[in-house]
């Protein structure tokens, strides 16, 4: 007779599951710590997000004495709607993999490589977000461009008082570096560095997706995740074996003894985004004019 509590084939696979929707949880929370987002909003049955925007109409009428001013009008209205792409993996490992490597390996290198995945997925889908229907500025160097972005953005009264995220290209901060000694507290998460107090900035990120010469920068309290709640929806108690505590994505998992494959599904739909895209400041990088000898 077998132990009480003695863990079998089936429970590594529980385990397993269960493993990657709490890392998952975790590396999410972790990345909206890193840039200081604290706005969620769970998704509506539509899966829409709406994105807004200030429309300003100024009378220009000279207006004589005596004469009654005309109004000039100043809205913020919904700008666009976009629908949430749902997240939908499936991996399956084989039973020669698991005879050759064993069941603990064989899923935590298919789980490992579909969590980066998905993780990419996200960053890509965020930084296409900021660079949607941004305000467009110039500066001379990176320090330059970076102070261009906080003077525009202090030009938003929607965000005063909100902290500054600005996402720079690996590249620049090299080059930057290379020439300039400067401190910084440096962090990492979700695959993102954070330059905490670089060159004055509050929050400078490296993100790999922006390119070289562009800065993008936006204040915290327009950056927004949107999610679908997997535990509160009939999705969790019909596919979902197990989800995390926040319901960010789900887990089923299942054996396919035609093909001795041990399989599991993962989903859920989630996205970060900037709610005023025009809230989002792209940067220019100007290199400095070169002093002429002599001159």
């Amino acid at each position: 007779m077998a132990e009480t509590n003695l863990t079998t084939m089936n429970d590594l696979g529980e385990i397993k599951s269960i493993d990657f929707v709490n890392k998952f949880s975790t590396n999410i929370n972790e990345l909206l710590q890193l840039l200081g987002v604290t706005r969620r909003e769970a998704l509506s049955s539509d899966m829409k997000i709406k994105t807004y925007k200030w429309t300003t109409t100024v009378d220009e009428s000279s207006v004589a004495e005596g004469e009654t001013i005309p109004l000039s009008k100043v809205t913020y209205a919904p700008d666009k709607e976009y629908e949430v792409a749902w997240i939908k993996k499936r991996r399956a490992v084989s039973a020669e993999a698991i005879a050759r490597h064993g069941a603990s390996m064989a899923i935590d290198q298919a789980d490992a490589k579909l969590m980066r995945e998905i993780q990419n997925k996200i960053k890509t889908d965020f930084f296409t977000f900021l660079k949607s229907k941004p305000t467009k500025v110039t500066g001379t160097g990176l320090q330059g461009a970076l102070a261009q972005s906080w003077g525009k953005l202090a030009t938003f009264n929607e965000f005063e008082g909100s902290p500054i995220v600005s996402f720079v290209s690996s590249l620049d901060v090299a080059d930057y570096l290379g020439n300039t000694g400067v401190g910084a507290d440096a962090s990492n998460a979700f695959g993102l560095t954070l330059l905490k107090n670089f060159l004055g900035m509050q929050n400078v990120i490296v993100m790999p997706s922006v390119p070289k010469g562009k800065v993008y920068s936006t204040a915290v309290d327009n950056l927004v995740l949107a999610y679908l709640d997997v535990n509160s929806s009939d999705l969790g108690n019909l596919f979902a074996d197990y989800t995390d505590e926040t319901g960010l994505i789900a887990a089923g998992r299942d054996r396919q003894l035609n093909n001795l494959t041990y399989e599991s599904v993962f989903f859920g739909a989630n996205t970060l985004f900037a709610e005023v895209p025009t809230g989002v400041i792209e940067a220019t990088i100007e290199a400095p004019v070169a002093k002429v000898s002599g001159a």
